[in-house]
């Protein structure tokens, strides 16, 4: 999936950007595809925001340090998830999406074209369920105004089939481990 990932995002930097749901089974294509879409940014000399668990994120970082430089890496911005996602208490679709903005706002404004990897994880909560789609919604609107690029990574094991269809609603590309598909909405 790794060079299907690459070439996903040089024909989405040609079109100003998109809205990637990026649904997963295995952890270490996961992986894989999370370096390389970090790695086609920092290419084109983008920042890129990744918003990842702290289990995972070490295994990207190792590979990342032995393909980049320290200014290079610079340019990679690290959020824990569960930090991001509850950083106000909860889980509130409104609350995310300003501080999605408030996150992207200093290279927006300074010119820089930034690049967004997060990895949505929740507790047991059916009311983060529901929110997630609101949420979702929020964000797919901004990137649509800012022509931004955006990959929102979910274990598919933990989707129910409504909330993979809401998701599905909200996002213009979906990426399995093996396939990327063209939705609808895209």
């Amino acid at each position: 999936m790794t060079n299907n990932m690459k070439q996903l995002m040089k024909n989405i930097e040609q079109s100003g950007g998109s809205h990637i749901l990026y649904c997963f089974n295995e952890l270490e294509a996961y992986i894989e595809n999370e370096t390389a879409f970090i790695m086609e940014g920092i290419e084109q000399g983008d920042h890129i925001l990744v918003v990842e668990n702290d289990r995972i994120y070490p295994f990207v970082h190792k590979k990342l340090q032995r393909q980049l430089n320290e200014e290079q890496l610079e340019h990679v911005h690290v959020i824990n998830n569960f930090d991001f996602y509850c950083f106000y208490g909860d889980f509130s679709p409104i609350t995310l999406v300003k501080y999605f903005l408030e996150n992207i706002k200093a290279y927006s404004a300074a010119n820089q074209f930034i690049r967004a990897w997060g990895h949505v994880e929740w507790g047991q909560d059916d009311h983060v369920c529901a929110a997630i789609g609101e949420y979702e919604k929020g964000v797919g609107q901004l990137i649509t105004e800012r022509n931004l690029i955006s990959v929102c990574a979910y274990d598919d094991c933990r989707l129910t089939a409504e909330l993979k269809d809401n998701l599905i609603e909200h996002h213009e590309i979906l990426i399995t481990d093996g396939e990327v598909t063209i939705l609808a909405n895209g």
